[in-house]
């Protein structure tokens, strides 16, 4: 008999144990993001991911009360990541245009950008079309990408566009002088160049609402409507909550949502 009770206390033990394993367990997203891609997403000195996008993630998750784990992807693997499953979205700045909509599911928008030039600190190009003339500007190509799109459209009658798969690519051209200026995302160039180098760099010419790249979001595979659903709810958490503006105005000064 005392057997029976024991091993009766034992199963109702271990039945409680489970219950309290599937209570708390969270569900997981896995978020890839560039790790060269400051402020968006960069290494800190003692080699820990931080940036805008990895602390909005960490609020989306926050929000909705799942587990993050947030990897650092190169820009060149983070799309076989994604449709592998290795992660479950990529939320570094991706733009919602009509032909990555077709191959992925998109949420959003979390930025809505604007695009400026930034050129050597002692240059005289001003973004006009007279100082652009007979010029070579570089510009991040991807797929979809608007700024690539743009350069074909403006400058191909009076400038020369060099194209590149990263945007720091592109700079360190342009600080050996092998480009004349970069056409990019005002918030990153600003914030990662011209802010910290000013001896070397400087933004010039008025910002650019580009058609088509106003909105940016968060990148998932083509029908994951679970996480489509949960991101959409966290992103409108945040964004009413505040937490969002606090975290743009750290990183950029301003709310580049509201833009």
């Amino acid at each position: 008999m005392k057997m029976q009770k024991l091993l009766m206390l034992i199963g109702m033990a271990g039945v409680l144990a489970m219950m309290t394993q599937v209570v708390s367990a969270k569900d997981v997203l896995k978020v890839g993001m560039d790790p060269l891609y400051e402020p968006f997403s960069f290494l800190t000195p003692d080699g820990k991911l931080t940036g805008f996008d990895y602390e909005i993630s960490s609020a989306l998750c926050e929000a909705i009360d799942v587990t993050c784990d947030i990897q650092a992807i190169p820009y060149e693997g983070s799309i076989s990541a994604l449709q592998s499953g290795q992660i479950d979205a990529l939320i570094n700045t991706y733009t919602m245009s009509k032909e990555r909509m077709q191959k992925f599911t998109m949420v959003g928008p979390y930025i809505r950008p604007t695009w400026r030039y930034i050129v050597r600190a002692d240059s005289d190009i001003d973004g006009t079309e007279a100082t652009l003339k007979g010029k070579t500007i570089g510009v991040e190509k991807s797929q979809g990408g608007s700024s690539s799109k743009y350069a074909d459209d403006t400058y191909k009658k009076y400038a020369t566009e060099q194209q590149y798969d990263q945007v720091n690519q592109a700079i360190l051209d342009l600080k050996a002088g092998r480009i004349d200026a970069v056409l990019g995302d005002e918030n990153q160039l600003f914030y990662a160049y011209a802010k910290k180098q000013p001896s070397t760099y400087k933004m010039t010419g008025e910002s650019l609402h580009i058609p088509g790249s106003e909105e940016q979001g968060f990148m998932l595979r083509k029908g994951d409507d679970k996480w489509a659903e949960r991101l959409k709810t966290a992103l409108d958490a945040i964004v009413k909550s505040g937490k969002y503006d606090q975290l743009s105005k750290k990183y950029f000064g301003k709310n580049i949502l509201s833009n």
